[in-house]
């Protein structure tokens, strides 16, 4: 029964080339028209950047985001939900892909895409090959394929081409995308959440197909299911850095939260960049150098004013999600339409005096994910604390879509965990980092519910990514090594590695890595 829809998709689309075709094809358009409303729309919105307690739903007491919390109350939210890499592009490739890193192999300007072959595995792919229609909006930070013509990754118009409908940019939009990208040039709005909010309203509302710049946007048929997915560039530091407080922008960007900043919370770790005398980790392993673009996370001022601006910009998230909420309403079809919101992972706001994303400490790796599949709201799991992962909601999609996971996806389907069946679940989870010209280590970890060990690489030995992926496969040992005690020690304050007590429980955990990363990165070893 779970292929039952993807094989009359297949036969409805594919039809036959025999003397029978006339027949066929109506008794396929019959057979697809009586399934079709069994086959859900599907909705994914992807914030980037974004602190798994960024929302009112997750114990933030001043963000107004009331149609997030109504989306946490009406669905499942996952309190555990980690991204499995604290980096935008190889985060987002395992969204795509159902896929840690170490398997598919992309990183930020590493040289490495995500190929053809592999693009076609991914759940918006299958979901159209399936007889979707599907849609991208928004940021795409995954460079993918290569054309005809030998042109690879972002400029090989592989990712634009293959979705029925595509309104985005490569790489950061900013907060005002006009400025970066062609496409948007003809939208009303000049910010970036209303601009896609624009694009979120020609794609839901079935309308005539038109022209919208130098693409060609075609309507969504009503016939079809729907995948759209929705993503920000915000509230990335490349958007909330470029915060201008225009006149023309709406005054949630311009006045919001300002009467609050003496009830902004700092994070109890918070170490300002001055004060620190002893760094978190040493300087053999991190130097402490970083981007400019998280600077504000130096001092408690400047960090006030960043923390004011994402609250702003999540906001107007908050606001689009409403308006496509009320754009489904409208065409009777909320009631089959599924609602994925999550993070491709989250940031340091200068706990322990560290700034930016990456490192494998807990603002960093969790996310925030809730999914709202009204299908099942009556027998649906309001939480879950189980280990969940990115790298979950590719298969998760399939499985409600009710069509096969490919054996290469690594994630797990979440259904079971939606409805409160019982799960053979994971107890534990493989976390990396990979990215290394923003100067950051390599690390990988193991987290549990009750403990993490972190172990960190010599940069000296990085090289090319398509070499330094196998290294620790290989035999390469840490420079550094961190274990964290959970559930007394949520914070990770306390480096517990060399503690005489702790060295059963570190070896368990080290030996744990050495299996998982080789695991996960399969036969693609380059031995």
């Amino acid at each position: 029964m779970r292929n039952l829809v993807a094989l009359i998709f297949a036969f409805a689309i594919v039809g036959c080339n025999s003397s029978e075709t006339v027949h066929n094809q109506d008794l396929s358009s019959e057979i697809k028209s009586r399934t079709i409303q069994q086959a859900p729309n599907i909705i994914v919105v992807l914030a980037d950047d974004m602190r798994a307690d960024a929302a009112g739903y997750s114990g933030n007491p001043l963000i107004n985001t009331p149609v997030i919390d109504k989306l946490a109350a009406d669905g499942t939210v996952f309190e555990s939900a980690f991204a499995t890499s604290a980096v935008c592009t190889p985060s987002r490739t395992s969204i795509l892909t159902g896929q840690y890193e170490r398997k598919h192999g992309v990183n930020f300007e590493s040289h490495s895409i995500l190929n053809n072959e592999a693009y076609n595995q991914t759940y918006p792919m299958l979901l159209k090959k399936a007889g979707y229609f599907v849609g991208y909006i928004g940021k795409n930070h995954t460079p993918i394929g290569e054309n005809q013509a030998g042109v690879k990754g972002y400029k090989s118009s592989v990712m634009d081409t293959s979705f029925d409908y595509w309104y985005a940019g490569h790489k950061h939009l900013g907060f005002y995308p006009k400025e970066r990208h062609a496409i948007f040039n003809n939208a009303k709005a000049d910010t970036q959440v209303e601009i896609l909010e624009e694009s979120v309203e020609n794609f839901v509302t079935p309308v005539e197909a038109f022209s919208h710049g130098n693409r060609f946007l075609a309507s969504r048929p009503k016939d079809q299911p729907f995948a759209l997915l929705i993503n920000f560039n915000i509230p990335h530091a490349a958007s909330t850095g470029s915060m201008e407080l225009r006149e023309s922008d709406l005054a949630l960007y311009k006045s919001a939260y300002r009467d609050m900043t003496d009830k902004i919370a700092i994070p109890e770790t918070f170490v300002a960049n001055k004060n620190i005398i002893e760094p978190k980790l040493p300087d053999y392993v991190h130097n402490g150098e970083y981007l400019s673009s998280y600077d504000y996370a130096k001092e408690e001022s400047s960090l006030v004013e960043r923390k004011i601006r994402e609250m702003q910009t999540i906001s107007g998230v908050d606001k689009l999600i409403g308006k496509l909420q009320s754009y489904l309403d409208e065409q009777g079809i909320a009631d089959n339409t599924i609602i994925v919101f999550t993070s491709d992972h989250g940031l340091m706001h200068g706990e322990f005096g560290l700034r930016g994303k990456v490192f494998l400490y807990e603002p960093s790796i969790r996310i925030p994910l809730i999914i709202y599949d009204p299908r099942i709201k009556n027998k649906k799991v309001d939480s879950s604390d189980e280990l969940v992962a990115l790298v979950d909601i590719a298969p998760t999609l399939l499985s409600l879509a009710g069509l096969e996971v490919p054996a290469g996806m690594q994630g797990m389907d979440l259904t079971p965990l939606l409805k409160g069946e019982k799960a053979n679940w994971r107890d534990e989870l493989f976390l990396e980092n990979l990215m290394t010209i923003q100067n950051y280590p390599r690390m990988e970890a193991v987290r549990t519910h009750e403990w993490k060990y972190i172990r960190y690489f010599d940069k000296k030995n990085d090289g090319d990514y398509a070499d330094y992926i196998d290294q620790s496969i290989k035999g390469e040992k840490p420079i550094y090594e961190e274990l964290y005690d959970l559930i007394n020690d949520p914070k990770e304050l306390s480096n517990l590695i060399n503690e005489p007590g702790k060295a059963a429980v570190a070896k368990l955990l080290r030996d744990r890595n050495s299996v998982l990363v080789r695991e996960l990165r399969g036969d693609h070893i380059n031995e």
